[in-house]
This record gives C-alpha cells, structure tokens and sequence, in this order.
C-alpha cells in the first residue's frame, strides 16, 4: 500500500514557527521580543505590508508566543511542544479565532467576535482574535468592533493584517499598535 501524505501548500508547510526564523522583519521581531519578554502587550496590534511579507505568519506567531505555556520568561520564542503551541499549528487552538474579512465583511460576523470575548481562554492566558484583511470590513462592522476595541477584556488581543491600511478608519487604527 502507497503512504499518501497529506498535502500542504508550500507558504503552509515552510511557515516559520519561531521569531528567529522570521526572514527581513528584524524590527517588527524586536519589537515584539521587547513587548512579549516584558509581559507589555497591546491589546490590539496592526500588522500591514504588500502580499507576501508574513502579516499572518507573523500574527500566528505572536498567539503562539503570548499563549505558550513553557515558554522561556527571558525568550518571546514559543516552544512549539505545548498543547498550545502545537494546537495554534495545527489551527485546532479554540483560544486563537481567525477570521478572513475579506468574505466575512458584515457586522453580524464582527457580532460573533463581539458575542466570542465575553468568554476566558481555554488553554492559554489570552483568547486571540486574528483578522486578516481587515480593511475588507464594512463601516458598520468597523463601528461595531470599535466598543470592544476601547474597552477590551483583560483576557482578549486582537491582531489585525492588511495590505491596505489607509482604509481602516482612523477610529480603529489610533487603539491599536
């Protein structure tokens, strides 16, 4: 019998799984490093650059760091070995939402993040909502998020990724780093 494996998307199956591995992002990875080691996160991050660059890579890496549970205090690098860890690779980590904006643009998908931070994590200390394209959103689902986002639970981060951050309103963009 022939061993079929499963098939992977190239970008999938070479994603870095640690900071270090992060290619042409020295700054944004001291930044975090700082943040992370310091235990001084933001509660929302916004991550932009052309297509290509690592916006959601680099995202998944932070929810791994910030939930790891044997990571290094000195270290932002995750461990990879945790249930966390491996779980956010896996995509099966229920502490870490992602969503596509670009196909979720209403205020009723941004009503089910909403209706989302009200509950803790389960495995790891922060529930991470991950939105990619977010400039895909509509007005009134950028007003909808705008409340959680001025007054988040200690226990949620938000990571937001676009290529076009001038179309996210200036509303969002000044609660977030």
């Amino acid at each position: 019998m022939i061993d079929i494996k499963e098939y992977k998307v190239l970008a999938r199956k070479y994603r870095p799984q640690k900071f270090k591995d992060l290619v042409g992002q020295d700054l944004l990875v001291q930044i975090l490093t700082s943040a992370i080691t310091n235990e001084r996160l933001a509660h929302a991050y916004v991550l932009t650059g052309v297509r290509g660059v690592g916006k959601t890579t680099t995202a998944r890496l932070i929810a791994m760091s910030i939930n790891c549970q044997n990571r290094d205090k000195n270290s932002c690098e995750p461990c990879g070995e945790c249930d966390s860890c491996k779980s956010t690779g896996l995509d099966s980590n229920l502490d870490v939402i992602e969503m596509d904006a670009a196909s979720n643009t209403g205020v009723d998908d941004v009503r089910e993040i909403i209706d989302n931070v009200k509950y803790k994590p389960i495995l790891g200390k922060y529930k991470i909502f991950i939105i990619d394209e977010i400039h895909m959103l509509s007005k009134s689902a950028f007003n909808a998020l705008l409340k959680t986002l001025e007054e988040p639970p200690e226990h949620v981060k938000f990571i937001f990724a676009t290529t076009e951050v001038k179309k996210i309103p200036i509303t969002v963009l000044s609660r977030c780093q």
